[in-house]
């Protein structure tokens, strides 16, 4: 188990520098970071919930809207992990596996594309 938490840090840490343009990152399936585009205006529920599968996944956490469709296929806990998130609330999700570790945190923060809609 400490392997894994090790690897899967590790994997977390590179991704961030390469992100970061800090350095390169080994991964063969990693070298070509995900690109995000910001929403013109907040997204509603609805948005989101049109965007929940493996060609577009977006997520709201924390009234924040995440566009992971480009992280789907790097989450070292592997596809499914994200794929339950896309279309709807995440937030309650990823606290629940990620509490407040500031690696996944600042990895969520690079794919966010706007807030959800209150209304």
């Amino acid at each position: 188990l400490a392997v894994l938490l090790v690897a899967v840090a590790g994997g977390a840490y590179y991704y961030m520098q390469e992100r970061a343009g800090m350095g390169a990152y080994s991964d063969a399936k990693q070298t070509e970071m995900p690109t995000v585009v910001p929403l013109t205006a907040p997204a509603t529920m609805a948005d989101v919930a049109t965007h929940a599968g493996q060609s577009s996944c977006w997520t709201v956490i924390d009234g924040n809207v995440y566009d992971l469709t480009g992280w789907i296929a790097m989450h070292p806990g592997g596809e499914r992990a994200i794929l339950s998130l896309c279309g709807k609330d995440g937030t309650s999700t990823f606290h629940g596996q990620h509490g407040n570790n500031k690696t996944q945190a600042d990895i969520l923060a690079s794919f966010k594309i706007g807030t959800v809609s209150q209304k």
